[in-house]
């Protein structure tokens, strides 16, 4: 047996966190609506250029992909250098991030001495 949901609870939940997302004039959900991990991608794109073009600056821990290196990159504000990084850092760099940011940012610590 089905059981009724009224018009004004379906309404009501309309446009809030954990409800129900509305889109806006563009036909996409309003960035407030997105939980937040989601915020942190900013997107695709094919240049590492076309990156930094579209995000001179950006948040902590925001991240995208860029085809030309077929890897992630973040925004590294927080460590040794203020710029988008490619997902391999170093690991000193890496220890300068909040534990906060540390669980947010994707990745790859790259040893600085290699012994075989």
């Amino acid at each position: 047996m089905a059981s009724a949901v009224s018009y004004e609870y379906l309404k009501s939940i309309q446009g809030v966190p954990g409800g129900i997302p509305t889109l806006d004039d563009n036909g996409e959900i309003p960035g407030g609506q997105l939980p937040q991990g989601l915020l942190l991608f900013v997107g695709q794109y094919a240049l590492e250029t076309d990156l930094t073009t579209a995000y001179p600056t950006a948040e902590i821990a925001q991240f995208a992909y860029v085809d030309e290196t077929i890897s992630f990159w973040y925004w590294n504000a927080a460590s040794t250098i203020e710029a988008w990084v490619n997902q391999e850092i170093e690991e000193a760099d890496y220890i300068l991030l909040t534990a906060a940011e540390q669980s947010m940012v994707p990745y790859l610590i790259v040893p600085t001495t290699v012994t075989p």
